[in-house]
């Protein structure tokens, strides 16, 4: 009986080493198929997921982004796309106390930076998401949400002056109608 054990080990790992079976079927013939209904399924997420960051300072914020990009790959997580929106301006007024005379003026620019993931799985997302809130440098603030076409919309800065000339030439294919133009009925 042990020869027959013995036997059946060197065999299965000569197989092994020439790579003519992998372990998993070795061992499939010994497993009831009950077990694999057992095993729960890995989630996937399908839809895109949006990474926003959102920093006022413009390398760090890069940097992060760097860091995010190094943390996806690690995990063998997609990545889509990374895009920038346009930056958001704000001037923020001090005042003197009990005045109305303005103390300090202070422009402050909001940068901000997506990053696309593309079938994440249910398994990898918190570990990926913890990392990333760890690697996160200070000012730098982090929301994930669903991509819906808003955010497609947003990434795109609108051309006033080529928004002008289209305008023109609507008017010069359909011109408007004049009040003093007889209309022949």
């Amino acid at each position: 009986m042990r020869h027959i054990f013995g036997r059946l080990i060197s065999v299965s790992g000569a197989a092994l080493k020439q790579n003519k079976c992998s372990r998993r079927n070795i061992m499939k013939y010994h497993e009831p198929e009950y077990l694999q209904y057992l095993k729960p399924p890995v989630p996937v997420y399908d839809f895109p997921v949006n990474l926003q960051l959102k920093g006022y300072d413009y390398t760090v914020l890069e940097f992060s982004v760097k860091q995010i990009i190094k943390i996806a790959s690690s995990l063998g997580i997609k990545i889509s796309e990374v895009w920038a929106t346009p930056l958001e301006s704000a001037s923020v007024s001090t005042y003197k106390p009990q005045s109305t005379n303005i103390e300090e003026n202070y422009k402050l620019n909001t940068y901000e930076r997506n990053v696309q993931l593309k079938d994440l799985h249910g398994i990898t997302a918190p570990i990926f998401l913890e990392a990333v809130q760890a690697s996160l440098a200070p000012g730098v603030r982090l929301s994930v949400h669903q991509h819906s076409p808003d955010h497609e919309e947003i990434r795109y800065i609108p051309d006033l002056e080529l928004e002008a000339l289209q305008k023109q030439l609507d008017e010069i294919k359909n011109p408007p109608a004049s009040p003093h133009v007889k209309r022949g009925y």
